[in-house]
């Protein structure tokens, strides 16, 4: 894919942001690049998602550098939530291979709105 000038400059600035949001709030940059990705590039749903995960690789490694420094870091839960995550997230990949790209929307879209719901209660 080819990017424009003008694609390149939002999609570092939305990335900047993104990277702000996650190391902030610990967690949903990935949200926001998966959006962009999905406006500004058009990309299908599943690219979109494979996508935001390695751009948002290195942004989640840097934040978790900072915290540890900080000494913020709780390594009970931390080993315990890492092997569910390291689990699910294999689950998942091989589950988005698999389905349509319609399914997949829906279901984000779903997450999404349940976990603002959940976030306001």
């Amino acid at each position: 894919m080819q990017l424009t000038a003008k694609n390149k400059w939002i999609l570092a600035l939305l990335g900047a942001l993104s990277g702000f949001i996650n190391g902030f709030l610990g967690g949903g940059g990935g949200v926001l690049v998966v959006s962009v990705l999905l406006t500004v590039l058009a990309l299908p749903q599943k690219n979109a998602q494979a996508t935001a995960l390695l751009v948002i690789l290195p942004l989640t490694v840097v934040s978790a550098i900072v915290y540890l420094v900080k000494g913020v870091v709780d390594w009970q839960p931390t080993l315990w939530a890492t092997v569910g995550v390291v689990a699910g997230g294999v689950v998942g990949a091989l589950l988005l291979s698999k389905l349509k790209s319609d399914v997949i929307k829906i279901i984000f879209a779903v997450v999404l709105i349940l976990g603002g719901i959940k976030m306001l209660f």
